[in-house]
């Protein structure tokens, strides 16, 4: 086996912590929001919506102030292995606080308080037989 091919075999060995962190990945002038699953001394297996090709330098940023130039070493769908460029202390990910998705959650229209209220009255209104008719609709018989 080459030197190379033992180095790259040495690095594969280093001691992997799974985990399920958000980061960013930036090539060029594109960004691409990725999970990292795994994580080592050496490199990452990461889950990216975006392909990339084996080659391609990156930087991987997993909070404001840690992030990483990279290497991707295989691609597998949409999972990729990559090495880093310097080796990198996971311990430094306790300390993080992971790149955070904006939320894009809303409450539903029926959850409004003013909504929510009219029905209410509404169906306080109602008598027990109005009130099956009403529901009828969504109940199986």
């Amino acid at each position: 086996m080459s030197k190379a091919a033992l180095k790259i075999e040495e690095e594969r060995r280093a001691q992997r912590q799974s985990l399920i962190w958000k980061g960013v990945l930036h090539h060029e002038n594109e960004s691409a929001q990725v999970r990292v699953r795994n994580i080592s001394a050496t490199g990452a297996m990461i889950e990216s919506p975006a392909p990339f090709r084996v080659g391609t330098q990156l930087l991987l940023k997993l909070s404001e102030t840690i992030s990483m130039q990279a290497t991707v070493e295989w691609t597998a769908g949409e999972h990729l292995g990559v090495s880093f460029q310097d080796p990198f202390d996971p311990t430094l990910l306790v300390q993080a606080r992971p790149v955070a998705a904006q939320p894009t959650w809303a409450p539903p229209a029926y959850l409004d308080s003013a909504i929510q209220a009219a029905w209410e009255r509404r169906l306080r209104r109602l008598s027990a037989a109005q009130l099956r008719d009403e529901l009828k609709a969504y109940f199986r018989d």
